[in-house]
């Protein structure tokens, strides 16, 4: 990040996931990127994100998304999907899904303490209010990783219609 800096370059964040970090870089044009490529580092994928954002107010189909980017521990993501329904809503059940990504951004940060914190935090949320995940399964999920401090999958079985 610091390499990145010297250049120029406004790094927000970055994040570590199993397979993969992301960074969060604030560029103004194409050169921009390059550069981030001349210095060395090997960009798989780049994505642009609030530039021209499309929501969905759909729950299931803001589920679905949220499930798949959680899955490829991509959580922030996953979180932004679901905080646009529930700024709509405000279900609990909801929140707490967005909480429980955040935790794993924590984790990716290098954050064990917030991790752990907000994983609480989730978990009462997820316990105490409907979802359209299997509770039971998630909870588990949720356990298991306060225990190891890894990320899981939510399986698709699990997501309830």
């Amino acid at each position: 990040m610091t390499k990145l800096r010297r250049e120029g370059l406004m790094v927000r964040n970055a994040r570590i996931a199993s397979d993969h970090i992301e960074l969060d870089v604030l560029v103004n044009d194409e050169r921009e990127v390059r550069l981030v490529e001349r210095l060395g580092l090997n960009l798989q994928e780049v994505r642009v994100i609030d530039m021209e954002r499309t929501i969905n107010y759909d729950v299931h189909d803001a589920l679905f998304k949220y499930v798949e980017l959680f899955n490829k521990e991509r959580f922030w993501e996953a979180h932004e999907v679901l905080e646009e329904v529930w700024r709509l809503n405000r279900d609990k059940g909801l929140q707490g899904l967005i909480i429980l990504a955040a935790a794993f951004v924590k984790l990716q940060e290098n954050n064990p303490r917030a991790f752990t914190e907000l994983m609480m935090r989730a978990k009462d949320l997820i316990k105490n209010s409907n979802i359209p995940i299997n509770k039971k399964s998630l909870l588990k999920r949720i356990d298991n990783a306060l225990r190891s401090q890894k990320p899981f999958r939510i399986e698709s079985a699990d997501i309830e219609y």
